[in-house]
């Protein structure tokens, strides 16, 4: 993967014309992760629709990667198309459903309206900070509640590193500001690419490459160090 921006979107910035035969984008904000090469990177699904989406992630893929998008329950290979700005649009490998990736899972059907209520009430007990509901062992309930607090913590550094981008661009653009304060846009912008690898190394499934993949060599130094007890 890489940061580098090339190939331009084509006119609707969103897709292909084949790809709009496919269905009409819904324009969407979720959260997913991009998964390539036994690493993982938060992303925002921008819009969707049964034969792509558009995304943006600090790291995306280069145009013609294959990768497998991931959201909660769902997932779906897919290919880059176009790449441009922090963004880029994927062509699916099949059809997905827009109604179950906007659920995170396959609407329940008959008989497993109680399997979805206990993964609703572990969600929520999470996000309240209360133990989590469930009739599964303790040792169980531990485990998805981790799990699950590590995607999120992941995401919503993700979603913190994005708004600090977004204020670090405003400010950039007033020549006075930047002016004055470019050694502090500067160490806004390392601050970002910290949070950007500090986020991708925690939603990774190996976290020890995700480490050693970190280009900014003194973070990386400091995440490798031995321990001085």
């Amino acid at each position: 993967m890489t940061n580098a921006d090339e190939d331009d979107p084509p006119p609707d910035c969103t897709s292909t014309p084949s790809e709009r035969a496919r269905g009409i984008r819904k324009n969407l904000l979720l959260s997913a992760s991009i998964e390539r090469q036994g690493l993982s990177t938060p992303a925002r699904i921008r819009n969707l629709s049964e034969g792509g989406a558009m995304l943006d992630a600090a790291v995306l893929p280069n145009v013609g990667d294959s990768f497998v998008l991931r959201r909660l329950q769902m997932e779906i290979a897919a290919t880059v198309v176009w790449r441009r700005a922090g963004r880029c649009g994927v062509k699916f490998e099949g059809a997905a459903s827009v109604e179950d990736w906007v659920a995170g899972g396959r609407l329940p059907e008959h008989g497993q309206e109680r399997s979805q209520a206990r993964v609703d009430a572990i969600q929520a007990a999470v996000r309240r900070g209360d133990p989590p509901v469930s009739d599964d062992t303790p040792e169980t309930q531990t485990a998805l509640a981790a799990a699950e607090l590590e995607t999120r913590l992941a995401e919503e550094i993700a979603y913190a590193r994005r708004i600090l981008d977004h204020v670090g661009d405003e400010l950039s653009d007033d020549a006075i500001v930047l002016q004055r304060h470019a050694q502090a846009l500067q160490n806004l912008d390392i601050a970002c690419q910290i949070l950007a690898h500090v986020g991708a190394i925690l939603a990774a499934a190996d976290r020890s490459a995700a480490v050693e993949a970190v280009t900014m060599e003194e973070l990386r130094t400091r995440l490798l160090r031995k321990s001085i007890f």
